[in-house]
C-alpha cells in the first residue's frame, strides 16, 4: 500500500470500520441468545439498544485512535495495518468472550486471568486440543476477513463519490443510541425495573448510568433502596478472630483426615458411581442438604477451612490471614500433611489457608493431570503414614482432582457410557450433556477407587478409633439440568449443593436432612477439639450437629454471593461495578421468579443478616 491524502485514509478507515462494526453486532448477538432472563418486551427492547450501544462507543474510541494516526502518517500500510491489528483482536477478545459467557454466563474478568496467568494455572485449567483447535480456525478465518476489507476499503471505497453527510449521519445515530440507552437504563434504575436492570452484565464493557443519588440530593425523590443488593465493606483491615479462643481441656486428641474430591455434587453418593464412599458413610453421618460456601474451588475450600463468607477471600488473601482452625491445630502441637493433586498456587491456598504450612505441603504430584496424579496422591499420604511420627495426633488434606472438567481417568475406569473425555469448549451444548456427564461419573468412580483405598489403610491401622475423617466436595458440577453447565455459572443446587460424609469415631450412623453449610466446618471441629468460645467470634457457621440447621445457605462467587433458602435463591452483586444487578430466582429449578419485588421482600431479614455478616470481621 501507498501514500494517500488524509481524506483518502479517513474514508478507508470510515468504511473499514462500518463492516466491522456489523460484524461485531453479528458477534456480540450472540449474548442477546445465551443470556438467561431475557424475557419480556422491556428487556428485549433493552438489550438490542444496549447491543447497538456498546458496540458504538468502543467503534468510536476506535474511529478516534485511527483518525489521530492518519495526522501522524500517510501510509496507508501503517493506518490501515493498525486498524486490522486493534479490530481483529477486539473480535479474538470478542469470540473468546461469547465462548466463555456461552458456558459460565460470565465474561472475561479477574478470575479468568487469575486461572490463566497464575503459575499452577494448568492445573486447573483443561482446555483440549478440539477447542484450541476450533478457536484457531476461527480467528484465523476473523484475520483474513480483516485483510481482505482493509484492502476493499483503500483499493475500492475510499475513491468513491464521499460526502460528509454520512459520516456525521453515523455519529449522530450512535450518540443517539448511547444517549438513549443510558438515559433508559438510569431511569430504569430510578424505578427499579427490574426486567432491565438485572441484564446490565449482558455484554462486556457495559457502563451503567445511574442518578438514584441526584434524585435523592437535588429531586426530593424517594427510591427504594432495598431492591438494590450490594455489600458495602466499612474498612480493608482484619478483625479475625474477633478475640482469643478458649479451650477446656478435652482428652487425648484425634487425628483429622479431610478429603476433597473436585466436583462432587450432592447427587453422587451411590453404588454405582462411588460404592467405596458409600460403604464407608454407612458408618458415618451423612449430610443430604450441605452446600459449598463457593460455587469454585477458591470459595468451596476457603470456607471449609475459614467457616466465613466467601466474600472474605480478597481481604485474607491480601493480609495472608492464616485460619483459626489451623492455628489452633498448630498450637495443640498436631502433625501436618497438605497434599493436593492440583498446584496450590492457583487458588492462591499457599498465600491463604496454608499460609504457615508450606513445609508440609506436597502439590507437585508426578503426572501432568489427575489421572496419574490422584494415585500418587494416594500412595504419597499412604507412605507418610508410615514415616510420620506417632505420638504427635495429625491434620491431613487430600484434595483429589479428576472429576474437574473435561473429567480425567484412566480407561479401565470407564463404566459409564457414552462419555466425552475431550470437550470442545467452543461448541459444546446440550446435545453434548449425556456424555459429559458420563466422564464426570467416571472420573467420580475413580477417584473412589483412591478414597477407598485411604480408607482402608487408615482401617487397616487401626486409626479408625481416633481419627475424626470429613468426605466431601469443594462444589458441585452441573450438566445443564438448569441451562448451565459445570461450575462458577450459577448458584443453582447442581453447583452449590456437595457430598459431605463425616465420620466421628464412636457417633455411629445418622442421614441428616436439615441444611448444612461448609461454614460449620470450622466451628464443628473446634467444639469437637474442646474449645468454649461461641462461633460467631471467628466463625458465621455453627455446630454442623444443631439440628436446628440453617434457614439459609450463603454462597460465594468472584463477584457475586446467593442466599439459598427452600423456596428463593438471591443473587446479590458483591463488587460495587456490579450493583443492580440482583436476580431472585426459585431454588427448585433455578428459575427466575415472577414477582421479584415480593420475593426479596420476604427474603429481606436474611438479605440484611448476610449483608451485615460480610463486614463484621473488617475493622
Amino acid at each position: 500500500m501507498q501514500n494517500h491524502t488524509r481524506p483518502v485514509l479517513l474514508k478507508a478507515v470510515f468504511w473499514f470500520l462500518s463492516f466491522n462494526f456489523l460484524l461485531s453486532l453479528g458477534i456480540s448477538y450472540a449474548y442477546i441468545l445465551l443470556a438467561p432472563g431475557v424475557e419480556g418486551p422491556l428487556s428485549v427492547l433493552f438489550v438490542h439498544g444496549a447491543l447497538v450501544s456498546t458496540t458504538a462507543t468502543v467503534y468510536l474510541l476506535l474511529a478516534g485512535v485511527l483518525s489521530l494516526a492518519t495526522l501522524l502518517t500517510r501510509r496507508s500500510s501503517v493506518v490501515l495495518g493498525l486498524a486490522v491489528v486493534l479490530v481483529a483482536s477486539l473480535h479474538m477478545l470478542n469470540v473468546l468472550d461469547v465462548i466463555i459467557f456461552r458456558i459460565f454466563r460470565y465474561h472475561i474478568n479477574a478470575m479468568v486471568l487469575t486461572l490463566v496467568f497464575t503459575e499452577g494455572a494448568k492445573d486447573s485449567l483443561h482446555i483440549g486440543i478440539g477447542t484450541v483447535l476450533t478457536y484457531t480456525a476461527g480467528i484465523t478465518g476473523i484475520l483474513g476477513l480483516e485483510v481482505l476489507l482493509a484492502r476493499v476499503s483503500i483499493g475500492n471505497l475510499a475513491h468513491r463519490k464521499f460526502t460528509r453527510r454520512a459520516v456525521t449521519a453515523t455519529l449522530v445515530l450512535s450518540l443517539a443510541f448511547i444517549v438513549a440507552d443510558k438515559a433508559g437504563y438510569a431511569v430504569a434504575d430510578l424505578y427499579n425495573v427490574r426486567e432491565i436492570t438485572r441484564n446490565n452484565k449482558v455484554f462486556p464493557l457495559y457502563q451503567r448510568a445511574t442518578i438514584k443519588r441526584f434524585a435523592r440530593r437535588h429531586l426530593g425523590m424517594k427510591t427504594d433502596p432495598e431492591e438494590t443488593l450490594a455489600v458495602k465493606y466499612r474498612g480493608h483491615t482484619l478483625n479475625y478472630p474477633r478475640e482469643p479462643l478458649a479451650r477446656k481441656d478435652g482428652g487425648e486428641l484425634p487425628n483429622i483426615i479431610w478429603i476433597v474430591v473436585d466436583a462432587w455434587r450432592f447427587d453422587m453418593l451411590t453404588e454405582e458411581v462411588m460404592p467405596n464412599v458409600l460403604e464407608f458413610s454407612r458408618q458415618a453421618l451423612v449430610f443430604r442438604n450441605h452446600y459449598s460456601g463457593g460455587n469454585a474451588t477458591r470459595f468451596g475450600i476457603f470456607t471449609l477451612v475459614y467457616g466465613v463468607y466467601g466474600t472474605y477471600w480478597h481481604p485474607f488473601l491480601a493480609e495472608g490471614q492464616s485460619p483459626v482452625l489451623l492455628d489452633e491445630l498448630t498450637r495443640l502441637g498436631y502433625d501436618f500433611r497438605i497434599i493436593s493433586s492440583s498446584r496450590l498456587t492457583n487458588p492462591e491456598f499457599r498465600r491463604t489457608a496454608f499460609v504457615n504450612l508450606a513445609p508440609y505441603i506436597t502439590d507437585t504430584l508426578p503426572g501432568t493431570m489427575a489421572d496419574t496424579r490422584d494415585p500418587a496422591l494416594a500412595r504419597t499420604f499412604i507412605q507418610w503414614l508410615d514415616e510420620r511420627d506417632a505420638s504427635r495426633p495429625f491434620y491431613a488434606f487430600l484434595f483429589m482432582d479428576a472429576p474437574h472438567g473435561p473429567y480425567i481417568y484412566p480407561d479401565e475406569f470407564e463404566k459409564f457410557s457414552p462419555s466425552n473425555k475431550t470437550p470442545n469448549y467452543v461448541t459444546a451444548g446440550r446435545k453434548d450433556a449425556v456424555p459429559l456427564f458420563n466422564s464426570y461419573r467416571n472420573a467420580l468412580f475413580f477417584d473412589d477407587h483412591y478414597v477407598g483405598m485411604i480408607l482402608d489403610e487408615v482401617k487397616r491401622r487401626g486409626l479408625l478409633n481416633n481419627t475424626i475423617i470429613l468426605i466431601t466436595g469443594d462444589h458441585g458440577e452441573e450438566f445443564f439440568e438448569t441451562g448451565f453447565w459445570g461450575h462458577t455459572s450459577a448458584f443453582s443446587s447442581y453447583q452449590a449443593r456437595v457430598g459431605f460424609v463425616l465420620y466421628i469415631p464412636g457417633h455411629g450412623h445418622e442421614v441428616i436432612d436439615y441444611m448444612t453449610s461448609h461454614h460449620d466446618v470450622a466451628p464443628t471441629f473446634l467444639k469437637l477439639l474442646g474449645y468454649t468460645t461461641a462461633p460467631e467470634v471467628y466463625s458465621q457457621g455453627r455446630d454442623l450437629l444443631d439440628p436446628e440447621g440453617h434457614a439459609y445457605a450463603v454462597v460465594a462467587g468472584w463477584d457475586e454471593a446467593a442466599i439459598i433458602n427452600g423456596l428463593y435463591t438471591v443473587v446479590m452483586p458483591t463488587q460495587s461495578y456490579n450493583a443492580g444487578s440482583s436476580q431472585v430466582r426459585l431454588t427448585d429449578g433455578y428459575r427466575l421468579v415472577e414477582n421479584e419485588r415480593e420475593a426479596l421482600r420476604r427474603c429481606q431479614g436474611a438479605i440484611l443478616e448476610v449483608m451485615k455478616a460480610m463486614s463484621v470481621f473488617l475493622r
